[in-house]
């Protein structure tokens, strides 16, 4: 147990993130994506897709030329978002792929029937991860992005790969963070808020004002 909960503290990103020069964390120098790497964007319904859409504007697709987008199965805006934001660019190696996976938690759905569609996406995340093997993961908190990247720190906590999570806070949350940004505070290695009062409660985050 003990040796678990080393583990635990050795992975864990939150642990190490804090780290991080509060200067850099303010100006938001730590958070460039890596390039030349296939990167997995996870969309959710209504305000997060509409958001993520104007964060992918700052996305250069030439040099994320592997693109994996994760989308929820009944999120049909979602869905078509996806060709509209591929068509707009004008990237020389088009490969992009999508996999639609189970929604954790429909809305409305009761508490007690989501353990087993949680279960379900929780299933779907592994097959998609482990098939396509992102090197890196954004999102900006959707319900399923919780499961996905607690799945992808499973090959980081066994040892066999690193894959970064970059975290952006919805730009309405202004005085405290969503539930997701509230469990991904502790598992992304680059958490990033828009407002300064959320840099002052968590000050392992990264404050990038007016991103979306």
């Amino acid at each position: 147990m003990a040796l678990f909960v080393l583990r635990l503290y050795i992975v864990l990103p939150i642990f190490s993130r804090g780290k991080l020069p509060t200067s850099a964390r303010r100006k938001g120098k730590s958070a460039r994506l890596p390039t030349d790497k296939k990167l997995c964007i996870i969309l959710g319904s209504g305000g997060h897709t509409a958001e993520m859409a104007r964060l992918l504007q700052g996305v250069d697709f030439d040099r994320y030329s592997q693109r994996l987008y994760i989308v929820g199965e009944s999120d049909l805006l979602s869905l078509n978002q996806i060709g509209t934001l591929e068509a707009k660019r004008d990237h020389m190696v088009e490969e992009y792929m999508v996999s639609r996976i189970p929604r954790s938690r429909e809305v409305g759905q009761s508490w007690s029937s989501s353990v087993f569609s949680s279960l379900s996406c929780l299933f779907s995340v592994c097959q998609t991860l482990f098939h396509h093997k992102p090197d890196i993961i954004l999102c900006n908190g959707p319900g399923n992005c919780v499961i996905v990247c607690a799945v992808a720190l499973i090959p980081k906590f066994i040892g066999l790969k690193h894959i970064p999570i970059i975290y952006v806070e919805s730009f309405a949350r202004v005085q405290s963070l969503s539930l997701s940004g509230k469990l991904l505070y502790f598992m992304a290695d680059r958490f990033v808020v828009q407002w300064p009062g959320l840099l002052r409660k968590y000050p392992t985050a990264e404050f990038i004002p007016h991103l979306v």
